[in-house]
């Protein structure tokens, strides 16, 4: 696999206002990245670079907190355990928002 297999739920991008207001219980250099975000929050609390299908519309650009791949690079995790870990973390949100199943993130597809 070449990059995380996103379902462009969108959900990590709706819940930014609640990232930012609770920085401390990120790891150091999460809550460096979070702090240094250069956009702003929608009155929902969601990214105002999110789009209404749930892509992002500043993908080829968007911060390093926003690509998995860059962020493996920092906190030095390996590929398959970075996607794993990001699959069961949008998968907890995806099930916790009742979204439709067709979102929940292929675990086997991302390692």
């Amino acid at each position: 696999m070449s990059h995380f297999p996103c379902t462009q739920c969108g959900l990590c991008c709706k819940q930014l206002k609640s990232s930012l207001d609770n920085l401390n219980s990120f790891p150091l250099v999460i809550q460096d990245l979070l702090k240094r975000f250069p956009h702003q929050t929608n009155p929902d609390g969601s990214c105002s670079m999110l789009n209404d299908d749930g892509s992002c519309s500043v993908y080829e650009n968007r911060p390093i907190i926003c690509n998995i791949d860059l962020m493996g690079q920092l906190l030095h995790i390996d590929t398959p355990e970075l996607y794993r870990m990001n699959a069961e973390s949008c998968n907890t949100l995806i099930n916790n928002a009742n979204l439709n199943p067709k979102y929940l993130v292929q675990i086997s597809e991302a390692i």
